[in-house]
């Protein structure tokens, strides 16, 4: 253990978090200004984010003459995995399902579905172009959350508690880091990570948690846009979110 990883840790458990909550509220300060998310650079800031970490986290991995396979990053194989592949399919098929019900929804439907969704709602995509920018962020954060949350903080936690321990202390630290999307987001998707967490644990490789990962983002992502979606908003103003 050194130096290094113990930062990594505090920049997940601590710096993240507060981050992210105050500038979940200075985004929501300007939009009851009347100002909107530029959602797509929204997007294009969370991937560099999360490339910039994970390629310091390899960095560092690589210079102390680690292995990936203790980043999960291993051929999976055996009972668990062919267990968890069963419920990946029933999993992607629950989702693919909301989506299709998503387009039969009446707008009256779609209306008292988008009060649901409440502060989140502003980070979802309205049109295709955002859309397709946040396929791009499921795509990286799939892998780039995965191995950091459920390869680097397990790895890390194991070192000083039980397995199991460590999947529920990584599931907590994982739902702070979304505290931009309020209490319950980050209660919800706290629960999300201790689900993958035994996905990883159960299967034995960080492979099908990503799978699960990007699939899970992008099929609701693609169920809220259909909810959400406008043929064009090139008239409403933007809010940089920085």
């Amino acid at each position: 253990m050194y130096l290094v990883d113990h930062v990594l840790i505090l920049l997940l458990f601590v710096v993240q978090p507060v981050w992210g909550a105050i500038e979940a509220r200075r985004i929501e300060a300007r939009c009851r200004a009347g100002q909107r998310l530029d959602r797509i650079r929204f997007y294009s800031q969370t991937v560099l984010l999360e490339c910039t970490f994970l390629a310091v986290l390899f960095t560092a991995w690589f210079a102390l003459d680690r292995t990936v396979a203790d980043l999960g990053v291993v051929a999976p194989g055996g009972a668990g995995f062919w267990t968890g592949t069963v419920l990946l399919v029933a999993f992607t098929g629950l989702l693919a399902y909301q989506w299709r019900s998503a387009t039969k929804a009446s707008d009256e439907e779609k209306a008292q579905l988008a009060e649901s969704f409440g502060k989140l709602e502003q980070y979802m995509p309205h049109n295709t172009r955002e859309l397709n920018g946040f396929y791009g962020v499921s795509i990286v954060a799939g892998i780039v959350e995965e191995i950091v949350y459920r390869g680097f903080v397990l790895w890390y936690l194991a070192q000083f508690m039980p397995l199991w321990v460590a999947v529920a202390v990584s599931s907590v630290a994982f739902g702070l880091g979304h505290s931009y999307q309020g209490p319950s987001g980050a209660l919800r998707t706290g629960l999300v990570g201790l689900a993958f967490g035994i996905f990883y644990v159960t299967t034995g490789s960080i492979w099908l948690p990503i799978i699960a990962h990007i699939l899970l983002d992008a099929l609701q992502g693609g169920t809220v846009h259909e909810i959400l979606r406008k043929d064009d908003d090139s008239l409403d103003p933007k809010l940089s979110p920085e």
